[in-house]
């Protein structure tokens, strides 16, 4: 098992979902330093096992907070989003801003919430 950090709601989605990231995202000139996982490991999804959950996910808390500054993490606070640490069955992808991952149980069971911005 690996431990990776994610921000996603209480159904363990990310915020990158369409048409919602207008609504938190701060233009900032590092964006193009963050692909999207499917730009940055092009197919890497059909090597994952049938019927486990996938997604993109940070090895480290410092990359989290690349992803999101912390007036962004705020703002997505408020509309319920939230930082976890999870345990996944395999990282298929791996770069120095994220990674994609696999995972038995779905991303919204067995998480813990951490502090991405401690006060």
């Amino acid at each position: 098992m690996t431990t990776v950090y994610r921000v996603q709601d209480k159904d363990g989605r990310g915020p990158w979902k369409p048409g919602f990231s207008h609504r938190w995202v701060e233009d900032r000139e590092d964006h193009n330093n963050l692909p999207p996982w499917f730009v940055e490991f092009g197919n890497v999804h059909l090597k994952c096992i049938y019927g486990m959950t996938i997604g993109s996910a940070c090895v480290t808390l410092d990359q989290l907070r690349r992803w999101f500054t912390a007036s962004e993490y705020a703002t997505l606070q408020r509309y319920g989003y939230r930082a976890v640490m999870m345990d996944v069955s395999r990282v298929l992808g791996e770069s120095p801003v994220q990674c994609f991952v696999e995972r038995s149980k779905p991303f919204s069971e067995g998480v813990i919430e951490v502090e991405l911005y401690p006060a």
